[in-house]
């Protein structure tokens, strides 16, 4: 049996590592920012107005 050899030097596994924490670290910050802003509703969102179309019955219980 041989020496073992390394697949990858020691400088590309901290840069994967680094690579790796900066990846985590901008999903967490992209959660974040998406639980403070909210998702986009579109034209049912806060901001539209809650009129009824015209012609459209609201949800009635059929009994």
């Amino acid at each position: 049996m041989g020496t073992r050899q390394r697949v990858f030097t020691r400088d590309e596994m901290r840069i994967a590592a680094i690579a790796l924490l900066a990846a985590a670290a901008l999903a967490v910050f992209g959660m974040f920012i998406q639980d403070m802003i909210g998702p986009s509703l579109g034209p049912w969102g806060a901001e539209a107005s809650a009129d009824t179309l015209p012609g459209v019955l609201d949800a009635q219980p059929i009994s």
